[in-house]
């Protein structure tokens, strides 16, 4: 993943939070707006590239899944498997108006999918990245997440890293949504870590570095 691909990642995030979205002058746009689980998802797709993007909180809704995070739930009802992860934000991503619509946006036509998220939206990001990697795992796929939290537990980090193995996470300085939920919980973050900003502080938190313009302020200048 290079730098101009982090970048744009984040860009496509931070714009997620807008009610008005740009349309670019190549490619296409399709929206999620699901009133039942308020999640908000993007989808841009450039030739044979989609592009999926997830709003982070920006509601009473969203912050009722962020809390629901002292109960874990088993992914897809299998019962046999040690899986677990957050039932909140596997609640929001289940809910029909959502990844029904996000597996049917997947057409013969698409080979690359690009998926990025902040906050609630990076953790909807990862589910949706191993989600569409089990179901249609002949595309090429690289999930960017910024300011994200733990999803699962040490069973589902196996298993998410051995499927999505292309996917990087940015942590910024002490942000605080990096640190939840704790890990005395079980919980571990996915992914290949990749940390910007200021050093990081054992015992330490900050909701300023978690802002989308902090990230994107600390991405451009570590890259330009």
């Amino acid at each position: 993943m290079q730098a101009c691909d982090i970048l744009y990642a984040m860009e496509l995030s931070g714009i997620a939070y807008h009610d008005i979205q740009p349309v670019f002058p190549t490619g296409s746009l399709s929206t999620i707006n699901d009133p039942l689980s308020d999640v908000q998802c993007y989808f841009r797709r450039t030739g044979a590239t989609l592009y999926i993007t997830f709003r982070g909180s920006n509601s009473s809704r969203d912050w009722r899944h962020n809390l629901t995070f002292c109960k874990k739930t088993v992914p897809y009802d299998n019962a046999q498997s040690k899986i677990r992860v957050h039932a909140g934000f596997l609640e929001a991503y289940q809910s029909p108006g959502v990844r029904s619509v996000i597996h049917s946006m997947i057409s013969p036509g698409i080979a690359e999918i690009r998926i990025s998220g902040h906050s609630l939206g990076a953790a909807l990001a990862i589910l949706c990245g191993v989600d569409l990697e089990y179901n249609f795992p002949d595309r090429d796929y690289e999930v960017a997440v910024f300011g994200c939290p733990r999803v699962g537990n040490r069973a589902f980090r196996d298993s998410y890293n051995k499927r999505v193995f292309k996917t990087l996470r940015i942590e910024n300085g002490n942000d605080i949504v990096t640190k939840l939920p704790p890990a005395v919980m079980g919980y571990r973050h996915v992914g290949q870590s990749f940390h910007i900003g200021r050093i990081k502080i054992p015992g330490i938190v900050s909701p300023k570095n978690h802002e989308p313009s902090a990230y994107y302020k600390e991405l451009a200048e570590r890259f330009w």
